[in-house]
């Protein structure tokens, strides 16, 4: 504790520290002692100015003679309080603006003046001060010139004084959609906002993209909730009042080495003046997968039409499938006979007619939720309490998975004095999805790869022993009786905080503390399964048996002090913050595996007695910075502002650690020019915008910048004492000079109202330049004996647009008031690597000059039609999977380059063979159009989101497109059966019957080529909500201020080009990784029915 005093008013300080990693830089990094007590000597300043006053009021500077007023703005349709709203004193330079609260303190000479009023997008009022002290103030919506209020880095701002590339959408984005996360809320919403999921497992959370292509470490935004950072995907979307999108380089520059990728900032409610709100809503529904494959239903036309596809192949018989055809041709004469034979050796013989994956997936998946809020505003004192409750069953019909979430969130704020506001925000979510093991086999195909693999009708599920067959355990098995993996998510977060302003609310001092704590545990019992192979023979397989046991803890501490000064001098406007913000996140995990469970009734490490395997990680990382913004407009036509951040990171050494990240950005708002007056009867607003800044990425390992070596366990030898050995791995090789990325950006747009605001267009264009990617260095000789050390030697280039159009308005429908809207929102972007260390321009890598995401393979001209077609036809042996020359209804690819000899060359940019550049990954052109009305207490809202352009190549492994060209005993799809060559089909899309087409990545069908490039463009009714507002009268008798009920769809229609076997958003981006992985086995999106209610108190 230190004691000190001013003007003879003692003051105490209690001493802290913040322990920040000890390798960061001393002559930057401030210890937070320091920190504290600077804000402890501002606030104990500032208490002293009140407590020397002889009338202890909270005025600075005030004359004898000064009469102080007070009170609040507010919106007179909601009572939303209007931070930022101007409150002069007409005939002089006296004023003030209103804070985050609404409240206002004003000071002026004499108490016959009148105030003016004044707030972005409402009306300007006049009001006499007739000796009042205190004036709440209502202001009236002006329909013709509405604008938002955007939140921005550490504040918010009038739409019409922004600069940067900024987006927002209200809570309406979320209402009425059986949704259980912000993402699936956004998808579309705003443009060159890109989230994905890739597939519809219940607890997968979205992943958030701005405007397209990173870098080649990747890269993600900045996400913040309520100013700090949290876990979107697990905060309840009715607690959402608003998000913010800060897509360019000016408008993230506050935020420095975080924000290289754009800012996504999420404000959530809080209480507002009236009555207490009570208010509850309640969804049930179910879901439906789907893109589920359809398969031949009939076992003797698949059996035949899978030995065909094998005698191309081999010209005989499929091993065991003439048993089988013949005991299927038995059955469907005797149907009495049992689904499985047994031949002379005494081996099954399948015969069975089963529909797996009518077995495999549900009809209907239900699931519920419920939320309920309590929130005011009274008194000095807001609150906001809520708490959320859902539950979602899977899509399995045996054993199917679930997923429970609770959240819960509580919002104080208090107003202690007029100068002083204190608040807290607490938050707790928590997650759990309780699923079958999909991966048993330690790194093996998934449950989805082997339904692709024994999903033949004439297989069985069990035998009459009621013991799995092999078909029957790879797929029911593992969702029976291979044990269950349990994950848990909690999220706890509290922040508490002051806001303070003087001199009539022109200085305002804030500074909040968060605590950001998130634990998962991961239990996974994985037990060894069993199947019949033969009558009576009961085999083990070869999966794994074990318990595992993990759990991960971080720790996010951040700190946040920072002041706002603004001043008005006639027509001048100046607004400046200065700011510290301070993090440290530390992480702990460990796992724990034992093998061989002693039983299946409970889940332990205790309860095994195998190979104990145990390991564990911590590690922490840390940022500083200092960053500042200054805003200057004159006249509201002419607005300028700088931002500035200099930071430094933990994760770089010690001399390059430190960055400054400097942003500019201009406005010229023409429509507040006297020459613009003859058009403002049609454009009602236009400003134009410009932008230039750099920022920093600091997203790299914790500890690039240090050589390590790392421990193993020499598995091929014994010690002394019998026990495997540890060995040491070399150290690997470190660059000297590892430092900071940097995405530099340039953008230019408008923003555009006309027909009396009914209309509003916004244009961005953009060129982000991001240099110095960390990426591998120079080849180093062998001998070294470690890998070459990774060098920023990496740029990137990309480039854009993006457009968005709203339109609001309404009319008189049959007497009634009828508004509806209609808004569009359209963007693209392409990124080109302009440097990277690849002399030779190999295609495997990237390469100067190559478009991110493009596909090179080569050009097809359908099929022979003769066989001695292809004698003629340049050689494509190379392509050939088979010896000798094709035949009729074989492949023929296009001699691009005039050799006679169809390969790629030396598979370089120079010497790409035949290669060709045949499309790209990259999904283009994303929209979504959202469109509704409300008339006579019926709504409807209907929203579209898609893709307009991207292609996508189907790896060798994805069996549910290939089938039996993959490997000859994968089911037929429909999509094969009676769409593969014969003389008499021979415009069909697949070639001849023949197994093993698609096996390898460089032959046949395998090759990447035209004529079975994918375009995965769509276009998806995304939601169709339908509801019903009961009449006030007849629900007020119940004492309910509000009561709607609701029918929302998800999901419900797609159009693509895009093969059946595949979703289009289920697909893998990354060319390299679809050729062998393969694509579809993934948990199918679901389509969705809800019913809902909501009901205010």
């Amino acid at each position: 504790m230190k004691l000190f005093s001013i003007n003879h008013v003692r003051y105490y300080i209690l001493s802290g520290k913040f322990k920040l990693i000890r390798s960061m830089q001393k002559r930057f990094l401030v210890p937070m002692t320091t920190v504290t007590a600077t804000l402890c000597l501002l606030l104990c300043y500032s208490l002293h100015t009140v407590a020397g006053s002889p009338t202890h009021r909270a005025a600075f500077m005030q004359t004898p003679a000064d009469i102080t007023i007070r009170g609040q703005v507010t919106d007179s349709e909601t009572g939303t309080p209007l931070p930022g709203a101007q409150v002069r004193l007409k005939g002089s330079g006296k004023g003030a603006a209103s804070d985050a609260d609404g409240r206002y303190t004003l000071n002026i000479p004499d108490a016959a003046g009148t105030l003016i009023i004044s707030f972005m997008g409402y009306t300007t009022r006049e009001i006499p001060i007739s000796g009042q002290k205190e004036i709440n103030i209502q202001l009236k919506p002006d329909a013709q010139t509405l604008q938002d209020v955007v939140v921005v880095g550490y504040g918010t701002q009038s739409k019409t004084k922004v600069t940067g590339s900024v987006a927002q959408v209200g809570e309406e984005v979320f209402k009425n959609r059986p949704i259980v996360n912000i993402a699936q809320g956004l998808q579309g919403a705003i443009p060159n906002l890109n989230i994905s999921f890739g597939d519809g497992q219940l607890n997968r959370g979205g992943t958030f993209n701005i405007r397209g292509f990173n870098s080649i470490n990747g890269g993600a935004p900045l996400i913040l909730i309520d100013g700090t950072p949290g876990e979107i995907n697990l905060i309840n979307p009715e607690d959402v009042e608003s998000v913010t999108v800060l897509k360019d380089a000016a408008s993230a520059a506050i935020y420095g080495a975080r924000a290289a990728f754009g800012v996504i900032l999420v404000t959530t409610k809080k209480g507002k003046e009236g009555k207490p709100l009570v208010r509850y809503t309640n969804n049930f529904g179910f879901g439906k997968p789907i893109g589920i494959p359809s398969t031949v239903k009939d076992p003797l036309e698949a059996a035949t039409i899978q030995n065909e596809a094998y005698r191309g192949y081999a010209n005989t018989d499929a091993p065991g499938m003439p048993a089988i055809i013949d005991y299927l041709k038995q059955r469907k004469a005797d149907p009495s006979l049992p689904e499985l034979g047994v031949d002379a050796s005494g081996n099954f013989i399948r015969g069975s007619n089963t529909d797996w994956y009518d077995e495999f997936y549900k009809d209907k998946a239900p699931f519920s939720k419920n939320y309920i809020s309590i929130s005011n505003s009274k008194n000095n004192t807001s609150y906001y309490l809520s708490l959320g409750y859902e539950k979602q069953e899977g899509i399995f019909e045996h054993a199917t998975d679930t997923y429970e979430r609770i959240s819960s969130r509580l919002k104080v704020e208090t107003r202690v004095w007029d100068w002083l506001q204190v608040f807290d925000n607490i938050e707790f979510n928590q997650g759990v999805y309780d699923a079958p093991n999909k991966f048993v086999t330690d790194g093996g195909y998934n449950v989805y790869r082997y339904l692709s693999l024994y999903a033949n009708p004439y297989e069985a599920i069990r035998t009459a022993n009621g013991n799995y067959t092999l078909a029957g355990m790879s797929v029911f098995g593992q969702l029976n009786d291979a044990g269950r993996t349990k994950n848990k998510d909690q999220v706890f977060k509290n922040t508490v905080g002051f806001r303070t302003n003087f001199f009539s609310n022109r200085l305002r001092l804030n500074g909040d503390y968060t605590y950001f704590l998130t634990q998962t545990r991961d239990d996974i019992q994985n037990f060894r399964m069993k199947y019949e192979n033969r009558p009576n023979q009961v085999l083990n397989f070869t999966n794994p048996d074990y318990y595992s046991s993990g759990a991960a803890d971080r720790a996010h501490h951040i700190i946040n002090l920072y002041a706002e000064y603004e001043e008005r001098l006639g027509k001048h406007h100046v607004k400046g913050l200065v700011g510290f913000n301070r993090e440290l996140n530390q992480l702990s995990s460990f796992i724990a595996r034992r093998d061989e469970n002693i039983t299946s009734s409970l889940g332990s490490i205790n309860l095994t007695n195998g190979l104990t395997t145990l390991s564990a990680n911590k590690s922490e990382w840390a940022l500083q910075g200092i960053f500042g913004r200054l805003n200057y407009d004159f006249d509201n036509k002419y607005l300028l502002e700088f931002n500035g951040r200099y930071d430094g990171t933990s994760r770089f050494a010690k001399e390059d650690r430190f960055g400054f990240f400097p942003s500019v950005s201009a406005g010229w708002v023409l429509s507040n020019e006297s020459f613009f007056r003859p058009l403002q009867r049609s454009i009602n607003s236009f400003k134009l915008r410009a932008s230039y800044g750099s920022l920093g990425n600091q997203l790299v390992s914790n500890y690039a910048y240090i050589s390590t070596m790392s421990p193993y366990t020499i598995s091929d030898l014994l010690d002394l004492n019998g026990a495997l050995p540890l060995g040491v791995r070399a150290p690997n090789l470190v660059p000297f000079n590892l430092t900071w990325e940097t995405a530099s950006t340039l953008n230019m747009g408008f923003d555009m109202s006309l027909l009396k605001n009914r209309l509003n267009v916004g244009f961005d264009w953009y060129n982000r330049q991001t240099k110095n990617m960390l990426t591998k260095g120079r080849t180093l000789p062998a001998v070294l004996g470690t890998g070459e050390p990774k060098e920023n030697a990496a740029d990137l280039s990309t480039k854009g647009w993006e457009v968005s159009l709203k339109w609001n308005d309404e009319l008189k429908l049959a007497g009634k008031p009828f508004a509806y809207h209609v808004s569009v929102v359209l963007s693209d972007s392409r990124s080109f690597i302009t440097r990277f260390n690849n002399p030779s321009k190999l295609l495997t890598d990237f390469y100067e000059g190559m478009e991110v995401g493009e596909i090179w393979g080569y050009t097809t001209l359908g099929f022979f039609k003769t066989d001695d077609e292809s004698a003629t036809h340049a050689d494509q042996s190379r392509l050939h999977l088979f010896p000798g020359l094709p035949k009729a209804g074989d492949i023929k690819f296009e001699d691009t380059n005039g050799d006679k000899v169809i390969n790629f060359g030396k598979n370089t940019v120079d010497d790409p063979g035949d290669l060709r550049k045949i499309g790209n990954t990259t999904p283009r052109y994303a929209y979504g159009v959202n469109m509704g009305f409300n008339w006579y207490n019926f709504s409807l809202d209907v929203f579209l989101q898609g893709i307009g352009k991207r292609d996508f190549w189907p790896g060798i492994e994805s069996a549910v497109f290939w089938g039996f060209y993959n490997r000859w005993n994968q089911p037929v799809y429909e999509h094969i059966q009676n769409n593969y060559w014969t003389p008499e089909n021979p415009d069909a899309y697949f070639p001849r019957l023949r197994a093993y087409e698609a096996l390898t990545t460089d032959r046949s069908l395998g090759a990447v080529q035209t004529r079975y490039l994918q375009n995965a463009a769509y276009l998806r009714l995304k939601n169709l909500a339908v509801g019903y507002t009961i009449p006030q009268a007849v629900s007020s008798k119940a004492k309910i201020a509000l009561a709607r009920v609701f029918f929302s769809g998800q999901n419900l229609f797609e159009w693509t080009r895009l093969s059946k076997a595949f979703d289009p958003e289920g697909l893998n981006d990354e060319i390299d990784n679809a050729r062998t992985n393969g694509a579809g086995f993934v948990y199918p999106l679901q389509r969705t029915f809800t019913f809902g209610v909501e009901l205010n108190f």
